[in-house]
């Protein structure tokens, strides 16, 4: 690492922000990661929600290495007579695939293509989409399929239970408009989650088990009642329209989680609920602790955080949630972009989202030869929250359960049991103005950078004179691979973290 001082404006990358501080007595100047002539952020470590992929209400899956990605088109022109499809192997770089699923010119719907979900089983993958039926009854669920994650996709035709499906027909029809289904499959038991559309204006999520043939619904297992209505006060259930759309579950330790969208999706405070339940048809109970993502509606960086799908980092360590939130985040409205976190849980099975994110985040685990190996360094109890892999998102918890406050400035050491290549490092620090850090002393090994500066623009006073703290910021930074067996991270006094993340093999 001595080498490294002598050449550090070439190796040393700041992602977030413009800084300056010294290291090993030299004053260095490092840019902004959106200044493309700073040579922007670390895609080996880091990705930006960025909004490369205009779009809305993703599905995504993981296919070794790569993330494919399915959405309903979102752009200005409003065309939704095809499916889209995109490629990444880092969550930054999408490779356009094309209209993944156009629909035969005879086929049942022809326009209104709405969030696609695909799952793979015995080797097919299965498109599961909404479409306006041109047979009447409004908007109701199809199913297309593929030999590979990038299609082709055709819709679904053959013999299936006894019945002869042809792609001039709808293959579902529950009785009533449906939009947004998701597939689930337990054991071998395929499930398929939907949206009662707007029926006496309200929005609900119902549920099906399919036969074997992923297509066929099993007698008598179409759910009477909703497995999740508007009930919650953060839902507004009192409004002349309300909604819970978009269902998306995922199975842990034995529990079913229901992932949800409520409000309208034009609007700021558009997010994300969980219900949990024993069994996968219900009877699901919403979390207490609901909204799991929502802008505040007075941010003016992020909005609309909804319509979510879960998937596998590439070693298949983490789960992350892709979404969509607005482009205009201001106003809102029918453009939006897609974005992913972090998903985790707490030690009494809470969902924690690590977002809505706007600056750098670390990839997924098995995206690069680094990973997140924070948690296997030995720290001291009191700092134990600082890589549990949450990070705090909400001011009202600053200094709480996943923060640690400093009243004296306060040196936290992360010792390994044997020396590790280490590339990154990512400090958050509180989600409060208030306690957050405007610098913080970073020693790796025997080198130290003293004075590395938290992003200003991270922490600002808007137009009423509030004081704003943007949640899940920090410092992250990049440089050439050390071998160390000890980090140290000093924090000045009166401040709090939330996460450092150490990235290294």
């Amino acid at each position: 690492m001595k080498k490294l001082c002598r050449t550090m404006l070439a190796a040393f990358a700041f992602v977030g922000a413009s800084v300056s501080f010294a290291a090993c007595g030299t004053p260095l100047e490092y840019v902004d990661s959106s200044d493309a002539a700073g040579g922007g952020y670390d895609k080996e470590l880091y990705f930006l929600n960025e909004g490369e992929v205009q779009a809305a209400d993703p599905s995504v899956i993981t296919v070794g290495d790569t993330f494919y990605l399915y959405a309903t088109n979102a752009y200005a022109d409003g065309d939704c007579s095809y499916i889209q499809g995109w490629k990444s192997k880092n969550l930054s770089d999408w490779e356009a695939l094309g209209p993944v699923f156009t629909p035969a010119r005879d086929a049942w719907a022809v326009n209104s293509l709405w969030a696609p979900e695909v799952i793979e089983k015995d080797g097919v993958y299965y498109m599961y989409y909404s479409g306006n039926d041109l047979n009447g009854g409004g908007m109701k669920v199809g199913l297309a399929t593929s030999a590979s994650p990038a299609g082709p996709f055709h819709e679904i035709e053959g013999t299936f239970g006894g019945k002869t499906l042809s792609r001039t027909k709808c293959p579902f029809d529950f009785g009533f408009p449906a939009i947004d289904p998701s597939p689930f499959i337990d054991g071998g038991r395929i499930y398929l989650y939907f949206s009662k559309d707007q029926v006496e204006r309200t929005s609900s999520v119902y549920g099906c088990e399919l036969e074997s043939d992923m297509i066929t619904v099993k007698e008598g297992t179409l759910t009477e009642n909703a497995l999740v209505a508007p009930s919650q006060d953060w839902e507004n259930p009192k409004k002349e329209y309300k909604w819970n759309e978009a269902p998306f579950v995922l199975k842990r330790n034995e529990k079913y989680y229901l992932f949800y969208s409520a409000n309208f999706y034009k609007n700021s405070v558009y997010g994300i609920g969980v219900a949990t339940a024993d069994s996968p048809l219900g009877p699901y109970a919403k979390a207490e602790y609901n909204p799991v993502l929502q802008a505040s509606p007075d941010w003016n960086f992020i909005s609309g955080t909804g319509h979510c799908s879960v998937f596998p980092s590439p070693d298949g360590r983490e789960l992350w949630m892709a979404y969509h939130s607005h482009i205009d985040a201001v106003n809102g409205g029918d453009v939006r972009k897609i974005c992913f976190d972090k998903l985790a849980f707490d030690g009494n099975g809470k969902v924690v989202l690590n977002g809505p994110s706007s600056t750098a985040q670390p990839l997924p685990s098995g995206c690069s030869q680094y990973r997140d190996i924070t948690a296997e360094a030995e720290v001291e109890r009191a700092f134990a929250c600082l890589s549990d892999g949450i990070v705090n998102y909400f001011a009202t918890d600053a200094g709480g359960l996943n923060e640690v406050k400093f009243d004296s400035e306060t040196t936290v050491v992360f010792r390994f049991a044997e020396s590790r290549k280490i590339k990154g490092i990512l400090v958050y620090d509180s989600a409060d103005y208030a306690l957050s850090a405007e610098k913080a002393d970073i020693a790796i090994g025997e080198d130290k950078y003293a004075g590395v500066r938290f992003s200003e623009s991270n922490r600002y006073v808007d137009e009423y004179d509030y004081e704003i703290k943007i949640p899940g910021s920090g410092i992250a930074v990049s440089f050439a691979e050390t071998e160390t067996a000890e980090v140290r991270i000093t924090f000045p006094k009166g401040t709090a973290a939330s996460e450092i993340v150490i990235l290294g093999k």
